[in-house]
């Protein structure tokens, strides 16, 4: 594990000297130190990957200090008749980076300006530090410790005390390392689930009203068809015929009974995108389907796609604890939803010293959605432009 650790901080380290020696070329000393850190940070908790993810958002938020759009006369140096306004596949991937930068630069001002939303950007931050550095610091437990019995006690429930914050379950495990364990399955599916989710609305939103005509007729019948339908009762009824063991299959299926109202929204602001000069000159243009989608469409949809994604993240999540707590799915340690579903089967909430089995983790998912809602409202702020003029 220290090895693993060590080699994830050194890929982080040369991922993070990219945008730090960017930054002081450029003369943005406290950029390239932030981007140093982070790059460093994300590869401890998240591994490789998030070292990757970092590179990439800070050589973007170094790029938003120092590019400079020669296609805008306003902002060039050059005269009008110098701006060259072909852009190369180069120039784009900058030209979109740099805006991703800026927007990294608006949602540091907006967490700052906006207390709420800072409130929830840091409780994001302790859950994802939970259940990733966490889960290396609390050992987890998940034999029975016998042991622990009280003498003249009835069970191994104990009420929280100094050696276990939180007390011990039926078994005489240490609550407190099933919430920091079981925090790892529910917030990762239900990361998922907003992801199938949005991805297919977005998908299916955009093609009904770009390519119209029995497509578009189609997709909103089946939206509508899918809308009718209760979902929850839905997915008891699945869950009692098919085996859904595995996390991402039941994050598709929470995906695939919760993307409609998304993909109606989509469809109606890309009806009204589609209607603007510049949609027009593309299809005129025939600049393809995707290109149009992707470079034309996409951008101006950006804030309302983020803030319905973390929606979906709460929606999916309640979903899936629903199906735990009603026995639907099979229990599985350690998840919050297990945690409650073994205090309601062990009648935790009539005993004194075994209530916090049940607590607990409804405490850790009201703490983790509402750290969802207060950080959406500082997103509200970064993608509205009449909301962050003042940022």
């Amino acid at each position: 594990m220290s090895f693993v650790n060590e080699t994830n901080i050194l890929i982080g380290l040369i991922c993070g000297s990219i945008p730090f020696i960017m930054g002081l070329r450029s003369r943005h000393f406290m950029p390239a130190v932030i981007s140093l850190f982070l790059c460093a940070a994300s590869a401890l908790v998240l591994g490789i990957p998030g070292s990757f993810i970092a590179l990439f958002l800070m050589v973007s938020l170094i790029f938003s200090y120092t590019y400079i759009n020669e296609q805008d006369p306003f902002l060039s140096r050059k005269s009008i008749e110098e701006v060259e306004f072909n852009e190369t596949n180069t120039e784009f991937v900058v030209r979109q980076m740099a805006g991703v930068g800026r927007n990294l630069r608006w949602l540091g001002k907006a967490l700052w300006r906006n207390k709420s939303g800072f409130v929830g950007f840091l409780g994001l931050m302790f859950f994802l530090l939970m259940v990733t550095v966490g889960t290396r610091m609390v050992e987890y437990e998940g034999e029975t410790q016998i042991q622990r019995r009280q003498p003249g006690a009835n069970s191994l429930f104990q009420p929280p005390s100094d050696e276990f914050p939180l007390g011990l379950d039926g078994k005489g495990r240490d609550i407190l390392s099933h919430v920091v364990h079981g925090g790892q399955t529910p917030i990762l599916t239900s990361f998922q689930a907003g992801l199938f989710s949005t991805g297919l609305a977005i998908t299916l939103g955009a093609l009904a009203a770009l390519v119209g005509g029995y497509i578009d007729v189609s997709l909103t019948a089946l939206a509508n068809l899918v809308l009718t339908i209760p979902s929850f009762p839905l997915l008891l009824v699945l869950a009692s015929i098919f085996a859904l063991n595995d996390n991402t299959i039941i994050a598709a299926v929470l995906a695939s009974l919760t993307w409609p109202p998304l993909m109606r929204s989509i469809r109606a602001q890309v009806l009204s995108l589609k209607e603007r000069e510049y949609v027009e000159a593309a299809f005129s243009l025939d600049l393809g389907l995707f290109h149009i989608i992707t470079r034309e469409v996409f951008p101006n949809l950006v804030s309302y796609i983020a803030i319905n994604f973390i929606f979906s993240i709460r929606v999916a999540m309640y979903a899936l604890v629903g199906l735990i707590l009603l026995g639907m799915l099979t229990p599985r340690e350690p998840d919050w939803g297990t945690m409650l579903w073994a205090a309601q089967s062990q009648g935790a909430f009539f005993n004194s010293d075994a209530v916090m089995l049940g607590i607990a983790p409804v405490v850790a998912i009201a703490l983790f959605q509402l750290s969802l809602i207060l950080f959406s409202r500082s997103l509200e702020e970064v993608f509205n432009p009449r909301l962050r003029s003042d940022v």
